[in-house]
């Protein structure tokens, strides 16, 4: 279901077209009030999930996610819960907080009910992207993973026309496990 058809969640419809850049609001205070009630929301769905964790029944959680996120389209459910982890992974880094403590808090939490516990590693390695290193990969015929083409779909550096080329005449080769970059993909 596309964003617009979605119902309200954490986010209105209105607040939606608003993030995307597909409305103007009409002043400045308009656009603060806007601003305010999505930090606003955020916030406080943010503070549920501890409710959610401790009172939800597993059968409506299941219904959420067997149910509802197993009818998604493509790789929509992937994606939405790709970038829940992400806003959290940004989220942390706002905080005085270490994610791999929470992460491994997070899980703990998860699988005391199923009387376990779990060790958890997280080794991040980091590497710096550009869109000359990215183009230079491109122009030698080598893939990129759906990260780096989403980092050059975002880039103002390169524009979207010169992008599509690249992956025009590889189009039978490429394989986009990824609903969201695929259909950024299909529309250049």
């Amino acid at each position: 279901m596309d964003g617009n058809e979605r119902p309200r969640g954490i986010l209105s419809q209105a607040d939606r077209a608003y993030l995307r850049g597909e409305s103007e609001l009409a002043s400045t205070q308009s656009e603060r009030n806007t601003r305010a009630r999505i930090r606003d929301r955020t916030y406080n769905a943010m503070c549920d999930f501890e409710l959610l964790v401790e009172r939800l029944p597993e059968r409506d959680r299941r219904l959420i996610f067997e149910k509802r996120f197993e009818n998604m389209d493509g790789a929509a459910a992937f994606d939405a819960l790709v970038s829940a982890v992400s806003f959290l992974y940004r989220a942390t880094e706002d905080t005085s907080l270490d994610f791999e403590t929470v992460l491994h808090e997070g899980i703990n939490m998860a699988e005391v009910r199923g009387g376990r516990v779990a060790s958890v590693d997280l080794d991040l390695t980091f590497h710096s992207l550009s869109v000359e290193q990215l183009r230079h990969k491109l122009e030698a015929g080598e893939a990129l993973s759906l990260t780096e083409i989403a980092y050059l779909h975002d880039s103002d550096e390169i524009r979207m026309d010169e992008l599509a080329e690249y992956f025009r005449d590889a189009d039978e080769e490429l394989a986009i496990d990824d609903g969201r970059i695929q259909s950024k993909m299909t529309n250049f």
